[in-house]
């Protein structure tokens, strides 16, 4: 059973845009949770390094401002009680966390207190205080309950030392600093806030609570060490894990520790598994959605344009039938939607019938023998007329004279020219395919039709927008489809009526010529070349120009400013503006006729690339 050209085209476009789609769908699909997850083990681990990065420079910065304050006590020498009253004073009003702060002689007895309705308290027996001593270094303790504050406080305890005239030092005192957990409170709070349904919480080295984000969670000091979850990390490295927190609740958690000053802090950033999972879900609904719209679009578009491209060839293929029976029907006409590729295409089929059968009249009469050579003769020069079928017939376009030549190197050449008229002006393209043969006029044909389609169904679009889509076409069919490497040196234009015209491609300079000067204008085409890569259009400009009363622009392939440059003498743009300077009165035709003479005249070499001319005059308003 054969199938019609219309349900093929339905099956293979739908298989082709479908396919990437049924694969590619699932496949992302069933990777959204591991992708939720992935990004919330990023984004918790971001939260619990740089929670921990904060409190461990926030409280560097309380250490080092205690140290450089008791060093300043230092140089007075003595601890005089007023002078330090007003220094503790000033030291603690520009600290947002301090809850209080005293000066203590070396007995450890404070005598400078601030507030100074703080109660008097001895120092000998605390850690801080000791290991102070031990070191001769500003220490932190850990969370503990404040003896003067009576709340969670953390103490820094800096030696207060003066300078003999010897040089050597002496301590003389030391300075303690009780820091109250609102600035670590905020820090923890504005480290998950932004990811909205994160909780942090920092913990000491006895698996206490030191700071919950959620100002109603469980009191300051509260025992986990039960909870597995909160266990610190091994090694000091940030790591995430699942588990369940002290409610038993499933949660995905990163564990970070707070390196600085040795406190063995860490910080525990969390989220609901539960919440992983919605997120999940929304993805998983949201392609599944988008695959499904897809789908149908897919199928759609293939059902409209198998439609629209089987319809015409169809036409055709009955023709072709009534004609191989016997019959005489006339060539179908073309309809209004149709590319003019078809229209062309007919009116090729429709000539070569009436060709075809004209010589099978005239070969019943000759003998066997020759009505074969003459079948294969006629048979190339089908081909040849094939070719050269589809390129266009002489034009009248209101307000110009127009004309083109082209004069191939071979029976199918790579040049390229087309001639496309619309309301407002006319579009004009002119390129060389790389190489020569048959393949070069493959890849021309491919061209000429792709651009004369887009022309024709949007005649009102900008040149770059054309060459974008064309370049892209071609880029697919070479490359991909053909496995070549040909490229097309290309330049379109689209020239008003009122003169004004743009281009953009890379190809030979264009040549003006204005009405009443003596010298030719040249001006270059620095864009890029075509079916290379689909990103060229990232370097693709547009250029514009004008076209005045008499002037004549001239287009033309390499093949005639290069021809003998094999032999070291090319013909050369200059001597080509001299043949237009010269023949500046004739018309168009013979200007062309001149050009292509003279380039196929040149005696220093013979003919060895397609040679191509489009010369218009813009006529008098």
């Amino acid at each position: 059973m054969r199938l019609s050209l219309r349900v093929f085209l339905f099956v293979s476009l739908s298989v082709a845009a479908l396919a990437p789609i049924a694969y590619l769908g699932p496949t992302q699909i069933a990777r959204w949770r591991e992708v939720q997850r992935r990004d919330a083990d990023k984004q918790l681990l971001f939260a619990a390094e740089s929670l921990a990065r904060a409190i461990g420079q926030a409280l560097d910065e309380s250490v080092r401002g205690l140290t450089a304050t008791a060093n300043h006590i230092g140089t007075y020498g003595t601890l005089d009680h007023d002078t330090l009253q007003a220094v503790l004073h000033d030291y603690c009003t520009s600290f947002p966390s301090c809850l209080g702060v005293n000066v203590s002689g070396l007995d450890a007895r404070p005598f400078v207190i601030e507030p100074p309705e703080h109660t008097d308290v001895h120092f000998a027996d605390r850690a801080y205080y000791q290991e102070m001593m031990r070191t001769g270094r500003t220490s932190v303790s850990g969370v503990e309950m404040g003896r003067i504050t009576r709340v969670p406080t953390i103490h820094l305890c800096a030696p207060i030392w003066r300078t003999l005239p010897n040089g050597s030092r002496e301590r003389i005192g030391s300075l303690v600093n009780a820091v109250g957990l609102g600035y670590l409170q905020s820090l923890t709070t504005r480290s998950v806030e932004v990811f909205g349904t994160m909780h942090a919480r920092v913990l000491d080295r006895q698996m206490r609570l030191i700071v919950d984000s959620d100002p109603l969670g469980p009191p300051t000091l509260t025992d986990f060490s039960a909870v597995a979850m909160y266990a610190p990390p091994p090694n000091g490295d940030a790591r995430v894990r699942d588990g369940k927190n002290e409610h038993g609740a499933p949660v995905r958690a990163a564990l970070a520790r707070v390196a600085e000053q040795q406190l063995g802090w860490t910080v525990a950033v969390m989220l609901p598994i539960s919440k992983i999972e919605e997120q999940a879900r929304r993805a998983w609904t949201t392609t599944l959605i988008a695959v499904l719209g897809a789908l149908g679009l897919g199928v759609a578009f293939a059902f409209v344009l198998s439609s629209w491209l089987a319809r015409p060839i169809s036409r055709l293929a009955r023709y072709t039938q009534r004609v191989a029976s016997g019959g005489g029907a006339a060539a179908p006409s073309p309809e209004r939607w149709d590319a003019r590729e078809v229209t062309d295409l007919v009116a090729t089929v429709g000539s070569m019938v009436t060709q075809l059968r004209s010589q099978a009249d005239a070969l019943r009469e000759r003998e066997q023998e020759r009505v074969l050579v003459a079948r294969l003769k006629r048979e190339l020069e089908i081909a040849e007329h094939i070719q050269t079928g589809i390129l266009p017939t002489p034009l009248a376009v209101s307000g110009f004279d127009i004309a083109a030549r082209m004069k191939p190197a071979e029976v199918v050449g790579g040049d390229y020219y087309d001639l496309l008229p619309t309301e407002s002006g006319l579009w004009i393209g002119i390129g060389d395919v790389s190489g020569h043969g048959l393949t070069a006029g493959l890849v021309m044909v491919m061209l000429q039709s792709a651009l004369g389609a887009l022309a024709i169904h949007s005649p009102g679009a900008r040149p770059a927008e054309i060459w974008r889509a064309v370049n892209r076409l071609l880029v697919d069919n070479i490359r991909s489809r053909m496995g070549g490497d040909d490229h097309i040196t290309l330049v379109l234009m689209y020239m008003a009526k009122d003169g004004r015209y743009a281009f953009v491609g890379g190809h030979e300079p264009i040549i003006v010529l204005r009405a009443g000067a003596p010298k030719c204008e040249i001006f270059q085409t620095p864009g890029p070349w075509m079916g290379i890569r689909p990103d060229l259009d990232l370097n693709l400009v547009e250029s514009t120009g004008h076209l005045g009363p008499g002037d004549l622009l001239v287009l033309h392939s390499d093949g005639i400013s290069e021809t003998g440059a094999s032999q070291r003498k090319a013909f050369g743009i200059d001597r080509l503006c001299a043949v237009i300077e010269r023949s500046r009165e004739q018309s168009p035709q013979s200007i062309a006729t001149v050009i292509l003479q003279e380039a196929g005249d040149w005696p220093h070499a013979a003919q060895e690339d397609d040679m191509t001319v489009v010369v218009v005059r813009r006529l008098a308003d």
